[in-house]
């Protein structure tokens, strides 16, 4: 699983980076089979102004499904962040068990002993 983070208008040291490293692989290491990629990038749409404008966005490259997509505001970075993982993770596990439950299911039927007699033969 390739993690980038990407920030933009938003100092974020190497302290908060690795938080979110390490949050990310906690929250999507049991599943991490099906993932290729996650991009996390950070945004403050106002600046230095202040309030609700702290932006996540969350692009998770899974195989198998289409991309999964997550963005979230909140006053924080740390905060917008939580809710967005948290957010990508519930979304991934509903559509891996969507597909798990759309998946075709074989059914063993007995064989009548004369077809069992041309199979052996």
């Amino acid at each position: 699983m390739e993690l980038t983070i990407t920030e933009l208008n938003v100092e974020l040291n190497n302290e908060n980076k690795l938080r979110i490293r390490q949050k990310a692989i906690r929250m999507f290491n049991k599943i991490c089979d099906n993932i290729q990629k996650i991009t996390v990038t950070v945004n403050d749409i106002n600046g230095p102004k202040g309030g609700k404008d702290k932006v996540c966005k969350i692009i998770i490259h899974a195989s198998g499904m289409p991309d999964i997509v997550v963005t979230d505001n909140q006053n924080s970075v740390s905060s917008a962040v939580n809710t967005a993982l948290t957010r990508a993770r519930v979304t991934l596990l509903k559509k891996l068990k969507r597909k798990q439950k759309n998946r075709p299911t074989w059914i063993e039927k007995n064989v009548n002993d004369d077809v069992k007699k041309y199979l052996t033969d």
